[in-house]
């Protein structure tokens, strides 16, 4: 008896939104009217399959894909703070293409073999209270994922590296924003996710994805208020990325020429640095807005010099290679397993892998600005 398919009408939405499309821009695209885009998209009518054909054609997806049985994320509850400054349609765009990449990310495992997410704790405040006799801290978490991964002193070289080694996956993104450069999910099954925006400066993203780590570590357990989510997400990032021991040591004197130093040496940026020091109480409020009011005048809140080699995820380019080089996928295979036209593959997919930029093994070492 041959299996009735179900039309799914929430990726029909996901797949308009994710070209940032309205009803009314698809139905045009199509030659049809907004109201049998609308009826379709609230499963009040059932698309015939000359329709679907014409759908997949125009968003460049595959007519199966609007079959798949999956059902769409939303956002978690971080970032609500930047979510409500987003725009409708910005913030659509944004949740359908973090809901396609996840469902590839899906398609992809079951025939991959990754760890999950077992690498990547979430700390029970309530626990670490009773665990450790003391009071919870962010400073603490920090340093215990650092000491658990065996980290050690002195800079992270690859966040990227050390978040997918870890039981993560980087996922690149071209976020149509820059309110919000990454986001990051675990949903059960999983490994855990992050979304970046590429198009960030490299030492910004760095930043961000050890900012989202706080998240997956300091608040899937627990769900506090979103500002003190997002205060103690940038603490955990300055102290992850800064440890405290070993940058009250290297910063003996605070000025320009001494954060940029450090900015090579630590591979975050010069503000980042100064809010790190003002958090420890290393430097004054006044310090501190004479250091912007400085960093103002030379353009550098805009963009920073000295910026870090730029780092790129690897293991989604793993799984696509594995497909093809291991599993004798063809390209049209491997574009159709995944719900989309080749075209879209390679727009999505066909990405190039740089190095990270020096000689392999090489660390790096403070110099001085002349």
């Amino acid at each position: 008896m041959e299996q009735v398919r179900t039309f799914n009408r929430h990726l029909m939405a996901v797949a308009r939104d994710s070209l940032g499309l309205t009803q009314t821009e698809l139905a045009s695209r199509i030659g049809v009217k907004q109201g049998t885009i609308s009826k379709y998209e609230a499963g009040l009518l059932e698309p015939h399959e000359d329709f679907v054909s014409e759908l997949a054609a125009s968003l460049g997806f595959s007519p199966e894909f609007f079959f798949w049985a999956s059902r769409p994320y939303g956002m978690p509850p971080f970032h609500y703070r930047k979510r409500k400054k987003l725009g409708a349609k910005a913030l659509a765009k944004m949740i359908a293409e973090m809901n396609i990449r996840r469902m590839h990310l899906s398609v992809l495992l079951r025939s991959y073999d990754v760890r999950p997410n077992s690498f990547m704790p979430e700390i029970d405040r309530d626990e670490y209270r009773g665990g450790h006799g003391r009071e919870f801290s962010v400073e603490d978490a920090a340093r215990y994922l650092r000491e658990l991964w065996m980290l050690p002193d002195g800079p992270i070289d690859n966040v990227i590296e050390l978040l997918e080694e870890n039981g993560g996956v980087v996922i690149p993104c071209n976020f149509d924003s820059d309110l919000i450069d990454a986001v990051s999910q675990r949903i059960d099954g999983m490994p855990v996710m992050f979304f970046v925006n590429m198009n960030a400066p490299s030492d910004r993203i760095r930043w961000t994805l050890c900012h989202e780590l706080g998240h997956m570590v300091l608040h899937t357990a627990a769900i506090i208020d979103d500002e003190e989510m997002e205060a103690e997400a940038d603490r955990f990032a300055g102290a992850f990325l800064l440890p405290e021991k070993e940058f009250r040591r290297q910063l003996k004197k605070f000025d320009l020429r001494q954060v940029a130093n450090l900015k090579r040496y630590w591979k975050v940026s010069m503000q980042a640095i100064a809010m790190r020091a003002f958090s420890l109480k290393m430097i004054t409020p006044h310090q501190r807005k004479m250091f912007f009011i400085q960093m103002g005048k030379l353009q550098y809140r805009k963009s920073e010099p000295y910026e870090p080699p730029k780092e790129t995820p690897r293991k989604i380019n793993r799984m696509t290679r594995h497909f093809q080089s291991v599993l004798d996928y063809s390209i049209s295979e491997l574009s159709g397993a995944l719900g989309i036209t080749e075209r879209k593959f390679n727009e999505m997919y066909a990405v190039q892998e740089t190095g990270n930029g020096g000689p392999p093994g090489a660390g790096p070492s403070l110099r001085i600005i002349k």
